[in-house]
């Protein structure tokens, strides 16, 4: 496989402060979707389920169905990854 470490140069994702504003962001925009589910005009007037009543369904359901597909995509890949030198053998 090709060599992929750039000289030994870290990445742009690997900043310090990349990763710091990254957060930030990530926490300010989880915070404001929380927020959300507290202004009278978003809220559903009639829910059709009764935890759609609930201010902060919405934020709640959205991150457990996010987590769930980061750690079922992880498993997934063991069943379905390939080796890295898998392209090298068949040559």
């Amino acid at each position: 496989m090709a060599d992929h470490d750039h000289n030994g140069k870290p990445g742009w994702a690997d900043n310090p402060a990349f990763v710091r504003g990254f957060l930030i962001v990530l926490i300010v925009s989880s915070v404001l979707a929380a927020i959300a589910g507290f202004v009278p005009a978003w809220q559903k007037d009639h829910p059709h389920f009764e935890v759609e009543g609930w201010k902060i369904f919405f934020a709640v359901y959205g991150f457990v169905a996010f987590s769930f597909i980061v750690l079922a995509g992880q498993h997934l890949r063991k069943l379905v990854g390939r080796k890295e030198t898998y392209y090298e053998e068949r040559e």
